[in-house]
């Protein structure tokens, strides 16, 4: 959450929450790789984004890629060392306040 609380925070319903939510998990999953892996994982999730939202602007697209490339820098600099995988992150509303789960794998 030091990572994306804020970047969470600028969702303005539980759906779209959820959705920077997602994109966090994935920019510290790709933080988690090796530096010369990274390139080829933002490309590869652009890829990915861009065939599963193909009605968000060129504009959109660079947003998020910046996006996710300052969480990338936000958690390298937060947890350098740490190697753990994000498998699955939800976020709901309970009694009235906003709760994260995240489930993580540890590699070998």
């Amino acid at each position: 959450m030091d990572v994306a609380r804020d970047y969470i925070a600028l969702g303005e319903d539980i759906d779209e929450k959820q959705h920077l939510l997602n994109g966090a998990a994935s920019a510290w999953n790709i933080a988690c790789l090796e530096k010369s892996e990274q390139e080829r994982a933002i490309k590869r999730y652009m890829r990915k984004f861009k065939k599963m939202n193909p009605h968000h602007s060129k504009e959109d697209y660079r947003d998020t890629e910046e996006d996710l490339r300052l969480l990338i820098k936000e958690k390298e600099r937060l947890y350098p060392d740490v190697k753990v995988q994000v498998a699955h992150a939800g976020v709901k509303k309970i009694g009235g306040k906003l709760h994260v789960t995240v489930m993580s794998i540890k590699e070998g």
